[in-house]
């Protein structure tokens, strides 16, 4: 049995590729039988400066994290924000950015860390969250697990998000949320950034069943999650925003 990643990702409607500040690792679909797997996806704050940066050195730390433990990337992430100042500071910049610069990026994190159980026939799989994006469990047709997000009014206009400037730390660990659970054959991890994930409660809260819907999606490749999101940009369902799907699924080779 192998473990199956894919993506999809889109910035907001009328914006370009490179104008997109979400982040995800890893940054192409995966099929894979290592023991230990971790995935990670990041939306970066669109008022702060140079938010995707940000995005992309944080799933990037969580990435490199070197046990099963879903908090190691924390004890790396004064070089991460001191490495985000070193590239931005590097950069000639004009004087009204500049201000912007000092206040630093913003960006909400999820990541999941996937692991062989010794001994038993699943695996298990421990995320850790600050801000909202979310992760969704499904198994059988069934939504087992939303974390951190349960309903879709989880979902405010200002989330707590992980500052880019070292200052601004002093309290974060104490809003990291933490889950874990099991996951088995022909389940389902969906790890998606703020938009989508208040679309998939909504439309859960409703008895509809939106993992068939990103599936489908899914198997149109990029041209057809490109078609699906318009729709649902277009049908007022889905709100303008940057767009990241990152689905894990535990199948046969």
């Amino acid at each position: 049995m192998a473990l199956s990643i894919r993506v999809q990702w889109l910035p907001k409607a009328g914006n370009r590729d490179d104008e997109y500040e979400d982040a995800f690792w890893p940054d192409h679909a995966v099929t894979t039988t290592q023991p230990m797997v971790r995935c990670a996806i990041a939306d970066g704050a669109t008022e702060s400066a140079f938010a995707g940066l940000w995005a992309r050195q944080l799933v990037a730390a969580y990435a490199a994290s070197a046990t099963a433990e879903a908090t190691d990337w924390l004890a790396t992430l004064e070089q991460v924000q001191a490495r985000w100042q070193a590239q931005v500071t590097a950069r000639p910049l004009p004087w009204y950015a500049e201000a912007k610069v000092r206040s630093g990026a913003f960006a909400a994190l999820l990541g999941v860390t996937i692991a062989h159980n010794a001994g038993a026939s699943g695996r298990s799989w421990r995320a850790s969250a600050v801000g909202d994006c979310a992760l969704f469990h499904v198994r059988n047709d069934r939504l087992l697990t939303g974390f951190p997000a349960t309903t879709a009014a989880f979902f405010t206009s200002r989330p707590l998000l992980i500052p880019s400037a070292p200052n601004q730390l002093t309290t974060l660990v104490d809003h990291v949320q933490q889950a874990e659970g099991d996951l088995q054959p022909g389940d389902a991890l969906y790890l998606t950034t703020d938009a989508l994930g208040h679309w998939f409660l909504q439309q859960a809260e409703q008895g509809a069943t939106p993992w068939r819907a990103i599936e489908t999606a899914l198997a149109g490749r990029r041209r057809g999650f490109r078609r699906w999101i318009a729709g649902l940009r277009s049908q007022g369902q889905l709100r303008n925003d940057d767009v990241t799907l990152l689905r894990i699924g535990w199948t046969e080779q």
